[in-house]
């Protein structure tokens, strides 16, 4: 049985943050880059699966991100922050080469943990 988004998204965050903050500390541009690759890439999964996608799916992906981060980096990020997520991740998906772009994306981070 497949685990529900509410715990597959915190899952990917946590994971990625911490490869990241292997090799330096995590600033808000990385912070605010991963929050809208793994929010993007579930957005896609969404739309493949359902073939569309509706406001209130895009606001719960968003909204499960924006609870982990204020827990996980304390109330940290400001609200300018999180609309810059927001937008990274909505133009992240309207790139033709979104899913090759995410997998490298995350690719790197993982290959740059790794060497550490």
């Amino acid at each position: 049985m497949s685990k529900p988004i509410e715990e597959l998204i915190p899952l990917d965050l946590t994971t990625f943050l911490e490869l990241k903050s292997r090799n330096a500390a995590i600033d808000s541009a990385a912070a605010i880059e991963i929050g809208a690759y793994v929010a993007a890439n579930f957005m896609r999964i969404i739309f493949t699966k359902n073939k569309a996608i509706t406001k209130e799916e895009i606001n719960g992906v968003f909204g499960i991100v924006s609870n982990f981060y204020n827990e996980f980096f304390e109330g940290q990020l400001l609200k300018e922050d999180y609309i810059e997520m927001s937008d990274l991740a909505m133009n992240l998906l309207k790139d033709a080469d979104f899913d090759d772009n995410s997998k490298r994306f995350f690719q790197k981070i993982i290959d740059e943990a790794e060497q550490q």
